[in-house]
């Protein structure tokens, strides 16, 4: 019974903690790349095989690998060494796509990636969880070689910023859109640089796309807002909405002192967290004075508010306001319903819409 008992704990031990197998030798790594390849040797996958560095160094100068664009090796106990055998393989030239994760490649590794020519028409680079830093950040951000990456995963290593911002503003990785850095610990600005950059990559995507008109589909919130502004295409906008967006007056103000929205004829900002502040910046904007719609509802804004929009000779242009569930009250009712500047008006003020 105890060497029942025995045999289960070990047999759990294993299952549970993972089973540790010895290195593959030289002959079992040519003969299972051979296999792996019959079918298609374009792609190369590994899985938790243990390689190691000295079985990396097989696979790279094996001449089969030489048809190779794809090459996944995942949880292969790999570090830095075998990186460098990697780069120097005569036989990789072709690799457009290069996955790594959960191996042991620390900054060492990653400068050996940026600066080997063998990896030069590399579109994608996943190093997901491995033990990169800022510092390895840095060299895939200014490096002479990556310039054609387009994907790049950095997800689970221990980035804080410095490294985040640097890719996020690099002048060498103009191809780059797609930037993966979850579960680092990223510190507030080099978070906000991230952030910036995936917002204004959607925002290209939308254009390209004919869709920008869309943009407040996604939750962009404030800052979104002044990372559109920043966009160079925004000037094209007629059309606006971001209702829903958890805007508060900051990104208002932004909103009615930008010169690039000259072209607009409708905005929505309802169901937002507008005060009399955001409507006032409305009411003197010299860039809206093109509205024709305004769709205000579902805000905070009040008797303050109300009177700069009723008195504001910029709005004239409006055909229809929307202010209803707001916190308007019997003056600020009678000065929009007085006012001498919205005459167009065609919809009406209050109401539930």
């Amino acid at each position: 019974m105890f060497k029942l008992r025995v045999l289960v704990l070990v047999f759990f031990s294993v299952f549970s903690l993972g089973a540790v197998f010895p290195p593959m030798s030289g002959t079992a790594i040519e003969k299972y790349i051979q296999k792996k390849l019959k079918h298609n040797d374009k792609i190369l996958r590994i899985n938790e095989k243990n390689l190691g560095d000295a079985g990396l160094a097989v696979l790279a100068q094996s001449p089969s690998v030489r048809s190779v664009t794809t090459l996944v090796l995942y949880k292969v106990h790999i570090s830095d060494e075998g990186i460098r055998a990697l780069a120097e393989s005569p036989n990789l030239k072709n690799l457009e796509a290069l996955y790594l994760e959960h191996n042991f490649i620390t900054d060492k590794g990653v400068e050996i990636i940026a600066s080997s020519e063998t990896f030069s028409n590399l579109k994608i680079l996943n190093l997901y969880h491995n033990g990169i830093t800022d510092e390895g950040a840095k060299a895939i951000a200014n490096s002479d070689t990556l310039t054609q990456l387009i994907e790049l995963n950095l997800n689970y290593n221990q980035i804080k910023g410095p490294g985040a911002i640097e890719l996020t503003h690099s002048e060498k990785l103009r191809q780059l859109h797609n930037i993966q850095l979850a579960y680092n610990p990223i510190e507030k600005t080099g978070k906000q640089a991230w952030k910036r950059f995936q917002l204004m990559e959607s925002f290209k995507d939308l254009h390209r796309n004919n869709r920008l008109n869309q943009v407040g589909q996604a939750l962009i919130g404030s800052f979104g807002v002044m990372v559109l502004l920043d966009f160079p295409f925004v000037s094209e906008l007629e059309t606006l909405d971001l209702r829903n967006n958890d805007l508060t007056d900051e990104a208002v103000i932004a909103l009615s002192q930008s010169e690039k929205l000259k072209s607009l004829v409708s905005l929505n900002l309802s169901r937002n967290n507008i005060t009399d502040v955001g409507a006032q910046a409305l009411a003197g904007s010299k860039s809206l004075d093109r509205l024709k719609t305004l769709d205000l509802n579902f805000n905070r804004i009040g008797d303050e508010g109300a009177r700069a929009i009723a008195e504001s000779p910029r709005l004239a242009n409006l055909e229809s306001l929307k202010l209803g569930q707001n916190k308007i009250g019997a003056e600020g009712a009678r000065a929009l319903n007085e006012s001498e500047n919205l005459k167009n008006l065609t919809h009406p003020i209050f109401g539930f819409y």
